[in-house]
Order: C-alpha cells, then sequence, then structure tokens
C-alpha cells in the first residue's frame, strides 16, 4: 500500500481498498466490491481458482460488468495453452450468467520493433526484440500499449459491448514492415539479427521448454506463423471491431510509435 504507484493513485483521488485474491474469502471480497460498477481485472489467467471466486463476488455484489485480463491478441481454442486459460476463464463467466465484456487488443508495437544494436540484455523483450520470426509479410492487428486505456474507457461504458468480445486496434501490418521502418528511423541495418522459420518454433515446443519460453513460442507461432492475430479473424470468432464501434478514434501512426520507441530505446 506504500508503493509510488498507490500514492499516485490516491493524489488523483482514486479510493484504495487492499484485498487478497488468495487469502480473501469470496464473502469478504463482495463486501469490498460493495458499489462498485465496472470490475477490471489484470491477473494472470493461469490463477483461476482464484479469479473466479472474484467474479462470483462481483456477481453477488451487484457489480454491473467484469472485465477479466485479456488484453493480448485474438486466437482459436486450441493454439495456445495461455490463451486457452483466458478462454476458460470467460467460460465460467459466460455460465454463470456475469455480466462481462471480453477486450482484446492485437500485438503491443513495442514487441515488435528490433531493439538497437547498442541495446544489451537478456531479458525476454530484448531477446525477442532481437530476433525476427517467419517470412515477416503475416499480417498482425496492434494497438499501442498506451493507447489501450483510450478503448477501455469507451468500450466499459458502452451498453452495446455488454456480454461481448471486442477487438481494439490502431492498425495491421507485418513484421517485415516495421523492421523497415525500424531501419528508416534509426539508420541501422538489422539483417544480422538471427531468423527463425516456423520449423525453429515448433522444434522448441517439441522439447519440453520451461513455461515462459512454451508461452512465448506459442505466441510466435500464432502470431508470426499461422497469422491469428488480424481483425477479421477476430471478428470472424465472434468480437466487435472497436474502430466500427468508434469511428471518431483516431489511431496513431506507426512511424509515430515507432519514433516513441527509439526515443527511449
Amino acid at each position: 500500500m506504500d508503493k509510488p504507484i498507490v500514492q499516485e493513485f490516491r493524489k488523483l483521488g482514486v479510493e484504495i481498498v487492499p484485498g487478497d485474491l488468495a487469502d480473501d474469502t469470496q464473502e469478504s471480497l463482495e463486501t469490498k466490491l460493495q458499489n462498485t460498477d465496472i470490475l477490471i481485472n489484470t491477473t494472470l489467467p493461469f490463477i483461476r481458482e482464484h479469479q473466479n471466486k472474484l467474479f462470483l463476488a462481483a456477481k453477488h455484489s451487484g457489480v454491473k460488468r467484469v472485465v477479466p485480463s485479456d488484453f493480448g491478441p485474438s486466437a482459436p481454442p486450441g493454439v495456445m495453452k495461455y490463451q486457452d486459460s483466458k478462454l476458460k476463464l470467460r467460460q465460467f463467466i459466460i455460465k454463470n450468467e456475469i455480466p462481462c465484456t471480453f477486450i482484446q487488443v492485437g500485438w503491443w508495437p513495442s514487441l515488435l520493433f528490433p531493439y538497437r544494436h547498442s541495446v544489451e540484455g537478456t531479458s525476454i523483450r530484448i531477446t525477442m526484440g532481437k530476433r525476427f520470426y517467419g517470412s515477416g509479410k503475416v499480417k498482425i492487428a496492434y494497438t499501442d500499449l498506451e493507447r489501450v486505456g483510450d478503448f477501455v474507457a469507451r468500450i466499459i461504458t458502452d451498453p452495446r459491448t455488454l456480454n461481448k468480445t471486442v477487438q481494439t486496434w490502431d492498425g495491421e501490418t507485418t513484421l517485415e514492415e516495421v523492421w523497415d521502418i525500424a531501419s528508416r528511423i534509426t539508420g541501422e541495418n538489422f539483417d544480422d539479427y538471427p531468423r527463425f522459420s516456423a520449423e525453429d518454433i515448433e522444434s522448441t515446443l517439441r522439447n519440453n521448454p520451461d513455461f515462459i519460453t512454451m508461452v512465448m513460442s506459442e505466441y510466435r507461432r500464432s502470431v508470426f506463423i499461422r497469422g491469428d492475430n488480424t481483425v477479421e479473424k477476430a471478428v470472424g470468432l465472434g468480437a466487435l471491431d472497436a474502430r466500427v464501434l468508434y469511428p471518431d478514434y483516431v489511431p496513431l501512426p506507426l512511424e509515430e510509435i515507432a519514433k516513441k520507441f527509439y526515443g527511449s530505446n
């Protein structure tokens, strides 16, 4: 409760109610959720038991809408274990008739841009940001991470999105296009970065990877190889197109997102 971000929220006039998903009973959570209109959950989807308890508490305390922790790319069942965990949470919410909205945002552009050669480190972000996956021609829907909140603010108060899935997007691109933009802005040639084929990714998955490697490899296969993460496919799976719902939304051009990324990296 003493973390700087909590203090920032307090300065903005936000009421902070401490709680613990693991230790609090459902009844305790119901009390804490009294007079709450909308519950947005950002907990990892694998922690289903605790989240189920939270969603039931929301229902019984009169919460008008719950938003589970999706905020990622679209993919059909059976492609990614991580995504399947999200889908199981959705099914629990639907089965228990809890008013809800599921929000998908596509891929984050910050995970598409290659890092400069001068950036060093072994974090997943940097490692992934120095690798090229697939042919580079697969279409990818994306939402700038800093614009997700703009969409969410509209979606959670829109009666048209109640009990619906919504796909947000700033644009669609390919990895090849992104790396071309990166080269123009930075003046660097990233052709020396390693390239990974579909077979390379499948080989990683066959060799019993650890949890994080499995999750990231399945994401790479879905996004960069299979091409699951497009607006058309998301709508085909039943999602509403946020850009159709909100035609006045002005997306940030990918070049501007790139300049912002390289300005801080």
